[in-house]
C-alpha cells in the first residue's frame, strides 16, 4: 500500500518558490543570524515552533506568491507577522527599507522624483554638497561653487 502524502509535501510541490520564499524567511531570523538580529518570525510562521504546519499557516494567511513578487514587511523595523506582510515587486521593497526613513532616505526620494540619478545624488554628497543641492539642482556643465548664488 503507497504511503499517503501530507498536505505540507503536497503543498510544497505545489508552490515551490513559496516554499522556499517561506524557509529562507526563517533561516534569516535564526537567532545565530547577522543580519536580522530584531526581527522575528511570528510562533505561526516560525518553522522551529510550529514545523511544517508554520508553512500551512504562512500558506492560508499570505496566499502562494506569483512570478515575480516578493514577501515585504510593510513595517520595515516590524516583525514578520500576518498584519505586517505583503507580496510586492522588488521596486516596492527596495523602496520600503530602514534606510528609507532616515533623512537622507528621504532626500534621496526626492531627488529621484526630480530626475536625478541615485549615483548622481551619492557622488554628489561625497564631494561635499549639501543635500539639498545635490536633489534638486539638475545636471550641468558648470561647477557646483559657480552654480550657487
Amino acid at each position: 500500500m503507497p504511503k499517503e502524502k501530507s498536505v505540507y509535501t503536497c503543498l510544497r510541490k505545489e508552490y515551490p518558490r513559496t516554499w522556499r520564499i517561506w524557509y529562507r524567511m526563517n533561516r534569516r531570523c535564526l537567532k545565530n543570524a547577522r543580519s536580522y538580529v530584531d526581527v522575528e518570525v511570528c510562533e505561526e510562521w516560525n518553522k522551529e515552533d510550529s514545523g511544517e504546519y508554520g508553512f500551512l499557516n504562512f500558506i492560508d494567511h499570505m496566499g502562494p506568491s506569483e512570478k515575480d513578487l516578493s514577501i515585504d514587511r510593510i513595517n520595515p523595523f516590524g516583525d514578520y507577522e500576518p498584519g505586517n506582510c505583503r507580496w510586492v515587486t522588488r521596486l516596492v521593497q527596495n523602496n520600503n527599507t530602514r534606510f528609507h526613513t532616515t533623512e537622507t532616505g528621504q532626500i534621496l526620494k526626492k531627488a529621484v522624483k526630480n530626475g536625478i540619478n541615485k549615483a548622481t545624488f551619492y557622488s554628489r554628497c561625497k564631494r561635499g554638497w549639501n543635500l539639498t543641492d545635490a536633489a534638486t539642482l539638475p545636471p550641468s556643465a558648470e561647477k557646483y561653487n559657480q552654480r550657487i548664488i
